[in-house]
């Protein structure tokens, strides 16, 4: 025997026999949901078998029991996407530190950690001998005012009577003139003398107002003062702005100074998407770009945002590139420290794209199995490019208005195999 021809025989065999187990092996998984073997090439008005090479034809019952679908070949235009590991943070322009201003002690904290809080909520109170202080400088000197004042309102009534009488006395022409404008003159000192005291009350007011500012303490603490004439050596801490709390580092009966941090609020209704681009794709990004974000907590939901930071160094150690989204997040659904992926899209490509399912590999080349007009299914290989997300390019082998299988493709794959082993 030629060693060629042989050869050439062995190849045929071992091809066969690969044929026969794939054959076996997708029959067994891909048919095995079907109540009886499948019907292969037979047609349905005779029952008799197809030819090797010819046409899948099914009974509606097999297309029925395989949940076989088709989809046409059109052009798409989908996104040319990079997937980066990300981590979500909150926006550190919209996370507030509330600080204690004074030193004292903390008397009651009406806050959790993870509260949300509006802005100008009572958060804690402070007590601190400062304030009081304040306070009570603020009460004496209006007191020492007050007192002053009732003494010119005396004085400017007496004035009133004497001018008035010397008015009535001029007009009966037994007073002078000239005692008149003294008693005159006397009336307008002391009403100069009352506004004096109301500048300097004024003048006080808002010195101590322009004082307990330094601290945080709103104007209506001074009203308060002056209203009620009672000192409070306390202080509220109020939220400076709409929040979560993130930190709470405050309880009742501890000392602390001026400066301490005793609560962190971030606004989460807005959050970053913080990620570490490889080297090699940082040329296909830019600022602008849309992205999807998607966490482990939430599988099934995207969160659309965009690119709106670029680092401008590569990270030595790690060869990638820090980059940066903005997620609109006003139902609160991510958390800051979770991780997850971001999705940046950097172009958008048209071609004849089919989902993945219309795809199967028989050795190294692709097949579809296009649908003819009696309803059969016909083997087809085709060239493959690109794959995006849970679609495949199809560079050749198809045209536009073709029906290929989707769903129940890998059976049909099955059922061809089957029959080329009989």
């Amino acid at each position: 025997m030629d060693v060629s021809k042989f050869s050439n025989l062995a190849k045929r065999n071992n091809a066969q026999i690969f044929t026969v187990l794939a054959a076996a092996l997708i029959t067994a998984s891909g048919c095995s949901e079907l109540n009886h073997k499948p019907e292969v090439a037979k047609t349905e008005d005779t029952g008799h078998s197809q030819p090797g090479n010819g046409p899948l034809r099914l009974s509606d019952s097999q297309a029925s029991q395989m949940h076989l679908n088709t989809v046409q070949v059109e052009s798409r235009t989908l996104p040319v996407e990079l997937n980066v590991p990300a981590v979500v943070q909150a926006n550190p322009n919209m996370t507030t530190p509330v600080t204690s201003l004074v030193p004292g002690r903390v008397e009651d904290v009406m806050v959790q950690h993870g509260d949300e809080v509006t802005r100008g909520k009572l958060l804690a109170l402070v007590r601190s001998d400062e304030v009081g202080q304040i306070e009570s400088e603020l009460l004496s000197k209006l007191l020492e005012l007050e007192a002053e004042r009732k003494q010119v309102q005396v004085k400017m009534q007496l004035a009133q009577k004497i001018y008035e009488r010397k008015k009535t006395l001029l007009e009966e022409r037994i007073a002078a003139r000239a005692d008149l404008e003294v008693a005159e003159n006397e009336l307008e000192q002391e009403r100069a003398a009352l506004r004096a005291i109301s500048d300097k009350q004024e003048a006080s007011t808002e010195a101590v107002v322009q004082r307990l500012k330094l601290f945080g303490i709103d104007r209506s603490e001074v009203e308060r003062v002056i209203k009620t004439h009672e000192i409070h050596h306390q202080f509220e801490i109020r939220a400076p702005r709409s929040g979560v709390i993130t930190t709470r580092d405050a309880d009742p009966g501890e000392i602390i100074t001026a400066g301490k941090t005793l609560f962190i609020i971030a606004d989460l209704s807005q959050v970053w998407l913080t990620a570490q681009l490889p080297e090699k794709d940082v040329s296909a990004v830019r600022c602008g770009q849309p992205v999807k974000a998607k966490v482990e907590g939430y599988p099934n939901k995207e969160f659309p945002g965009h690119l709106n930071f670029i680092d401008s160094h590569i990270e030595t150690e790690t060869r990638t590139l820090p980059v940066r989204a903005t997620i609109q997040n006003g139902d609160r659904m991510l958390k800051p420290e979770m991780f997850g992926t971001l999705t940046i899209e950097t172009a958008r490509t048209t071609a004849f794209f089919l989902p993945s399912k219309c795809i199967q590999q028989i050795g190294e080349s692709s097949v579809v199995y296009v649908r003819n007009g009696d309803k059969s299914f016909a083997e087809r290989k085709v060239e493959t490019g690109k794959i995006l997300g849970d679609f495949v390019e199809v560079v050749s082998g198809l045209k536009s208005g073709d029906v290929v299988a989707e769903e129940g493709s890998l059976k049909l794959l099955g059922m061809a195999l089957q029959r080329l082993s009989k």
